[in-house]
């Protein structure tokens, strides 16, 4: 594995939520007037860094584009705003202008389309085609309708439907991806860029390995934008893909959420709400020890359970308890008595009104329907929290457990972020609501570590499948073989630093 440069982090500044007057890239001793301390979640602060291979030629006008290090673009925009960027906004695009790659990792709903809307928009002002992936049929079907109305040339290919083929911006999901790059598709080689939405995606077991082979088979003279929740191991991600195609890869994170989050937890077969986590980011102890409180106060079910026992959530699907009202119905319409509408309840069965074995008209309805206002509640699977861009003022979780093929887990803190990101319009809720249902006494610990826990980093699960060995053989024209794609995948990069750790621990 060859060794890359790493340049040191820069810190973007923080603009207070009362403090909106620049934009400008500060060094990270210098501050800001009005600076608050009494929100932390406002802070517009985010981290730049940049991988480069060695040898790279940084030469560039620095009075456009800034430094590698700094990058801060002042030409000509490719497309222009009706609002004020935030900082990692501004630093991404500064990034794109250099044409050189970018990871943006941010929280949901913080604005990572607009950097993905401009990289489209250099696309069609420097006369390249430009493919924007995501994982879900459903988000490349809303993604094709939203750029339509920017843009003027797009198309749409998900397996299902393929529209305007040809078109200079292609929206596809994944897989369409790697087929076109299998069978050595003449479109690939008018292609400037590539966006992949949801990359965090890539440590999905089934799915992941999709993303990883797509970025392998990529010409390197194709520029790559990756959009993704939060991750902690962002600079590893970016590192390979610098060893992996000798070019600078860019990381802006930040972890700003444009709009801050109540956590509130409900004891099924209790009553009342309790504020766990504020809005402020603060664990309330002494609500959690309440809510603690009504479970041993609970009456005994005739077997020996308490009323909020582990088959009280089993009342949830049925629709009723012994009163006749189900936990669920009075959650909900608490919410719709408060006017805390619209409302995602999320529930890890398949009793709900949208979950990916919809056929594909109707699954697009209810979406449309909900982005419109006319659908105030909807109860749908976690797939519905992947990119799809229909934020809500409440979410609601049914069950903090589910099923992954091998075990009833609890639900891991990436997916809760990813799910609760869908709580909270920007610009119109001044805070978003999460409503997590639990049936049974749970460790202070667990739920720390669930609401606020760190993102999960990003790990393989780069697999050499049947399929892509057959591929290899007979549709690649024999320009990559397994070991290739072996040896250059995220799995074999991560699996590297891991031995070099290791032997460096020795040898000290």
């Amino acid at each position: 594995m060859e060794e890359v440069e790493n340049s040191s982090k820069r810190k973007a500044p923080e603009l207070s939520s009362e403090d909106n007057s620049s934009a400008a890239v500060l060094d990270e001793q210098q501050s800001l007037p009005g600076l608050t301390a009494k929100r932390p979640n406002l802070a517009r602060s985010c981290i730049h860094e940049v991988t480069v291979p060695n040898g790279y030629d940084m030469s560039k006008d620095e009075a456009v584009h800034g430094t590698l290090s700094n990058p801060a673009f002042n030409g000509e925009m490719a497309k222009t705003y009706p609002f004020q960027l935030d900082p990692f906004q501004s630093i991404s695009i500064a990034c794109l202008e250099r044409n050189e790659s970018v990871l943006v990792s941010a929280h949901t709903s913080a604005g990572k389309t607009a950097i993905a809307e401009y990289a489209i928009a250099m696309s069609f002002r420097d006369k390249q085609r430009v493919i924007y992936t995501s994982p879900l049929k459903a988000l490349s079907n809303q993604k094709y309708r939203e750029l339509t109305q920017e843009f003027s040339d797009v198309g749409l290919m998900t397996g299902d439907v393929t529209l305007q083929p040809n078109a200079t911006c292609l929206v596809m999901t994944t897989e369409i991806l790697r087929a076109m790059l299998y069978r050595g598709s003449e479109v690939i080689k008018e292609v400037g860029w590539v966006i992949f939405d949801e990359i965090h995606y890539m440590k999905d077991r089934e799915r992941g390995v999709v993303w990883e082979e797509s970025i392998v088979f990529l010409p390197p003279a194709i520029k790559m934008v990756f959009l993704s929740a939060t991750m902690s191991n962002a600079t590893e991600f970016a590192e390979w893909i610098c060893n992996l195609h000798k070019q600078p890869c860019h990381v802006v994170y930040t972890d700003f959420r444009p709009t801050p989050l109540q956590h509130y937890v409900f004891p099924i077969g209790g009553s009342g709400l309790y504020l766990v986590v504020d809005e402020n980011g603060q664990f309330r102890e002494d609500n959690f020890l309440k809510l603690q409180d009504t479970f041993a106060k609970q009456p005994s079910q005739p077997d020996g359970r308490k009323g909020g026992g582990p088959k009280a959530s089993g009342r949830i699907a049925k629709g009723g308890n012994a009163s006749g009202t189900s936990d669920i119905y009075r959650i909900v319409k608490m919410i719709m008595d408060r006017k805390f509408q619209p409302v995602i309840i999320f529930s890890f069965s398949r009793r709900e009104l949208h979950h990916s074995g919809l056929l594909p008209l109707i699954k697009e309805l209810v979406e449309l329907l909900f982005q419109e206002g006319l659908v105030k509640a909807l109860f749908a699977t976690e797939t519905f929290a992947m990119g799809l861009n229909m934020p809500a003022k409440t979410v609601v979780f049914t069950s903090v457990k589910k099923w992954d093929g091998d075990s009833n887990r609890y639900i891991a803190s990436g997916e809760y972020i990813q799910m609760s990101g869908r709580a909270g319009r920007r610009g119109m809720d001044a805070r978003g609501i999460c409503v997590i249902m639990i049936d049974e006494k749970m460790e202070m610990s667990v739920i720390k570590d669930m609401v606020l826990g760190k993102p999960a980093p990003l790990i393989s699960t780069f697999r050499l499948s049947y399929y892509t060995i057959l591929n290899l053989l007979s549709r690649a024209e024999g320009q990559f073989t397994a070991e290739h794609v072996i040896r250059n995948s995220f799995h074999q990069f991560q699996y590297e630093k891991v031995c070099i750790r290791t032997s460096y621990r020795c040898l000290s």
